[in-house]
């Protein structure tokens, strides 16, 4: 995996539904499949964040997040 390609997220019949940015820092942008931020993985603090930055979970929880 090449850094700033995004990850695909599928569901059971492999349709893609979301996407995972990895930054070079170690942040991480979760993008639902209208490319609408979804959430962020905080790498410094190893915590999830919702689309407002909001703290919502302790390490990375970004796939949770997709549904």
């Amino acid at each position: 995996m090449h850094l700033n390609q995004p990850t695909p997220i599928k569901d059971r019949v492999g349709a893609v539904i979301g996407s995972i940015e990895h930054l070079p820092n170690g942040d991480q942008i979760l993008r639902n499949k209208h490319n609408e931020i979804r959430g962020y993985y905080d790498h410094e603090f190893d915590c999830t964040r919702d689309e407002n930055k909001k703290i919502v979970a302790k390490g990375n929880k970004l796939r949770t997040m997709i549904c």
